[in-house]
């Protein structure tokens, strides 16, 4: 492997100099700058941006902070999108990912702070959004560099990057409707939903209103909620409206039972797999990660939205 020793020799320069032509310093004529870059590509001289970025007192790292967790609970397909956008993104950056993840909010913050005192990374991305979250307030606190994807609940000028959650909700509710003729779609969401949930379900039923229909939205109430037994106590329900994919591939089964229409918001290779329905918004999971890294190393720019797809 080519050092920046080797590098030096070959320019019959101090190792300094030949450090500071590769960082581009002024002080360095131009001249001897170009020299000593040329002889650099020539010899494929990698530099080792993790040293680099350590002896300033942080690392080339980038850590992503997931939802609470449990251990048994099955990965989310949008996450994993998400990180192969932020992958995308951060290697023409020479940064790398490091992930938290945990059962509970104490050990998730744990995490976090352990990245932050022994690991030195000073940027985050923020997988969630949530009200009094005590993480973000942590990474406010320190004067860290982070960005929430989703957003964001508290008063607080967090950087975010987002999809437009009520306008995909509406627009889901409008082309289930006119699709297939119905009058009685119902709207799904989980236990405690989160944010993006809360605003797909007002773009339902917003939608639901301007149509003069009546809206049912169905909060899980514990996790041994049938979807039978909801379908038998609302006997009129045409079509169904899931907040989010895992809910849909939890209740995957009952609904193979039945032929109702449904519609999704995501437009995962897993989605595919398990609907033949076109009733899909694709919210470019991968484009929210890369601009989410775009806005971290951006720090003038404070929020974003893009812009979801309808399949």
């Amino acid at each position: 492997m080519v050092t920046i020793k080797d590098i030096a020799k070959q320019a019959g320069v101090s190792v300094s100099t030949a450090s500071r032509a590769l960082n581009d310093n002024p002080r360095i004529s131009k001249e001897t700058r170009e020299k000593i870059k040329k002889i650099a590509v020539a010899a494929g001289y990698q530099p080792n941006y993790t040293a680099r970025n350590l002896t300033r007192g942080v690392s080339n790292m980038v850590g992503l902070i997931f939802p609470v967790t449990e251990d048994t609970a099955p990965a989310n397909p949008f996450h994993i999108d998400l990180m192969r956008g932020v992958s995308s993104a951060l290697q023409p950056l020479h940064y790398e990912m490091v992930v938290a993840i945990a059962p509970t909010q104490e050990e998730l913050l744990e995490e976090v702070r352990s990245m932050v005192d022994q690991s030195k990374v000073h940027n985050f991305l923020v997988f969630y959004a949530m009200k009094n979250d005590p993480i973000t307030a942590y990474l406010r606190k320190n004067d860290l560099n982070f960005v929430i994807i989703g957003h964001p609940t508290d008063h607080h000028p967090d950087r975010f990057v987002d999809n437009d959650n009520v306008a995909a909700g509406k627009i889901a509710t409008e082309q289930l409707l006119k699709t297939h003729q119905l009058s009685h779609p119902a709207f799904l969401e989980s236990t405690n939903p989160w944010m993006f949930e809360r605003e797909r379900s007002k773009g339902y039923e917003e939608c639901m209103q301007e149509q003069g229909l009546k809206g049912i939205v169905w909060q899980l109430e514990t996790n041994a909620d049938s979807l039978d037994n909801f379908l038998e106590e609302y006997s009129e329900t045409d079509g169904l409206l899931f907040s989010d994919d895992l809910l849909f591939v939890r209740f995957s089964n009952e609904l193979q039972r039945r032929s109702l229409p449904v519609f999704c918001f995501n437009n995962s290779r897993l989605m595919g797999m398990l609907t033949n329905s076109d009733g899909r918004i694709d919210l470019q999971p991968r484009e929210l990660g890369r601009e989410a890294v775009r806005l971290l190393f951006n720090p003038k720019k404070q929020h974003s939205y893009i812009a979801f797809k309808i399949n």
